[in-house]
């Protein structure tokens, strides 16, 4: 019994400490400005990005050259987001405000990823 509570614990600890760190992640990230040329690249408009726009730039930087510091980064934030459109189905159709919560972050990991695209761009020599 005690050991299965332990688990239970450590599992939600590690959960805990996971949403933390992409949601710092996704704050030092909205910070940062996005260049014309991703805006010209991606037809985007880097202050209105949407839900469905996390998906349309997660391939996109997949297509770019890849940069091993930002691969662990990408890999939580897409974790992170996918767990959100999981806990919003849940979560949302309860309360706008909740809903209104799950938009912003997502607006914050498309933001991230269109940030990730940037950098992987501005790493291509010319």
């Amino acid at each position: 019994m005690i050991p299965s509570i332990i688990f239970a614990v450590s599992i939600g600890t590690l959960l805990e400490f996971g949403a933390t760190y992409c949601r710092s992640l996704l704050m030092v990230c909205s910070k940062v400005e996005l260049s014309d040329a991703l805006r010209e690249l991606s037809g985007l408009d880097p202050h209105n990005l949407e839900r469905s726009d996390f998906d349309y730039l997660l391939q996109l930087v997949r297509l770019a050259p890849n940069l091993d510091s930002d691969t662990g980064e990408m890999r939580a934030v897409t974790l992170y987001y996918r767990a959100a459109c999981f806990a919003a189905k849940l979560m949302s159709p309860f309360s706008k405000r909740v809903s209104d919560w799950f938009e912003e972050e997502f607006s914050r990991c498309a933001h991230f990823a269109a940030v990730a695209l940037d950098r992987r761009l501005a790493s291509i020599p010319r």
